[in-house]
């Protein structure tokens, strides 16, 4: 790369990063808002039903049909924008933009236990491509601006810097870029996720808005931790297929309705509905519900944990099996993360230590990236945790090599 193409890029790239903080602070703000109408607001004026959840979620399925019949399959998901920017070096705009913000904020402000990743991605890179193509880039300029906004907005939305370059990068064959290029190219993604967090964080505290980090606590390793560590990765690892089994088995049952997108829809805001009914904490990402989860589980017992955790893993599942689209990378982390806290009620070793092991194998599982996985979790966790989160990351997705006889 010539210096002055990295230059431009280096430019671009925290213009780049700038924008993507705005659209990315405002997009969540506007999701706040709608959340406040329907669940606060609109509770409020119906005197507070105890039935509200079932009600409100039951009619978002409808409206979520609806988009689903006309507006189509939106909001993408992120491995759809990801696949697409990986084999075409661009992501399609014309007539996207918007279906994804609308059918992404029926989705999220009626409660859907999904995420706002996948609608911001495919929002972001539609419009970094449209950018790139009205001020006539390169092919190679195009490319690397979509995968700087795409890792420079993963990094935001997670608090996790490191995060977006491993999303973006991890798994993809790079073998025909040298490693000269490599290095340009991520201090190029440095000053566009530094100056998207600088913009994004001031607009968070001009605004008053929740911070994204929530630190467990801290931890202590000593032989019971040690001894524990396989048990605890095999144990999420195993969670993290029980992701998967719901996955099978919610697509055989919804087979015959699959074509419906309306009953579909509505089925599936049902059962969320019912399920918030009696475990609130199956309403919307989870993001924040983490630190509560942190503050509580001493007074929680291990079986409101294991119910919450695997509810929550199962309504994730629900919603995206049943046309109700979004990211799942916010509710499996707190799943996870609770069911970790169950484990600490019967497990002798510190309770930070389980958590961050059996959340990190069971992340690396779902999401397929251990990576990606570890960097997500390293900043739930004190800083003597990250190299046995990294290990845990990996150790969780590694399979041997068969050796075939000879």
């Amino acid at each position: 790369m010539k210096l002055r193409l990295q230059l431009v890029l280096t430019l671009y790239g925290i213009i780049l990063g700038t924008l993507v903080a705005v659209i990315a602070f405002l997009f969540l703000r506007l999701v706040n808002f709608l959340i406040y109408l329907v669940w606060d607001a609109g509770a409020s004026l119906f005197g507070d039903p105890v039935f509200w959840p079932i009600l409100i979620c039951t009619l978002g399925g409808v409206f979520v049909g609806l988009s689903r019949k006309y507006i189509g399959p939106y909001p993408r998901e992120m491995n759809e924008v990801m696949g697409e920017f990986h084999a075409n070096g661009r992501v399609s705009y014309q007539g996207k933009l918007w279906r994804n913000l609308v059918a992404a904020l029926i989705v999220l402000m009626f409660g859907a236990s999904l995420g706002p990743e996948a609608a911001l991605v495919s929002i972001c890179a539609g419009l970094v491509t449209w950018v790139g193509d009205k001020l006539h880039f390169t092919y190679q300029q195009r490319d690397a601006l979509i995968e700087f906004g795409i890792g420079a907005l993963l990094s935001i939305i997670f608090a996790s810097p490191l995060f977006g370059i491993a999303s973006t990068q991890e798994g993809e064959a790079n073998n025909n870029i040298s490693k000269k290029l490599h290095i340009q190219k991520i201090i190029i993604y440095f000053f566009s996720v530094s100056a998207g967090f600088l913009v994004f964080y001031y607009l968070l505290q001009l605004n008053d808005g929740p911070s994204p980090f929530a630190n467990l606590g801290s931890a202590t390793i000593s032989w019971p931790e040690l001894l524990l560590l396989i048990p605890l990765l095999l144990a999420g690892k195993y969670f993290g297929k029980v992701y998967g089994l719901f996955e099978t088995g919610i697509t055989f049952a919804t087979r015959k309705i699959q074509s419906k997108p309306i009953m579909l829809a509505v089925s599936g805001g049902l059962i969320l509905g019912v399920f918030a009914f009696f475990l609130p904490n199956m309403l919307y990402s989870g993001e924040h519900g983490v630190g509560e989860i942190a503050k509580e589980y001493d007074s929680m017992s291990i079986y409101l944990l294991l119910a919450i955790g695997f509810a929550k893993l199962f309504v994730t599942r629900i919603c995206l099996g049943t046309g109700w689209r979004g990211g799942h990378i916010f509710p499996i982390i707190f799943a996870s993360i609770a069911v970790g806290f169950a484990l600490t009620k019967i497990l002798p070793a510190d309770p930070i230590f389980i958590v961050a092991i059996f959340a990190t194998a069971s992340c690396a599982v779902i999401l397929k990236k251990p990576l990606a996985a570890a960097f997500l979790l390293a900043l739930f966790f004190p800083f003597q945790l990250w190299l046995f989160i990294v290990v845990a990351a990996y150790l969780a997705v590694y399979r041997p090599k068969r050796v075939s006889a000879s």
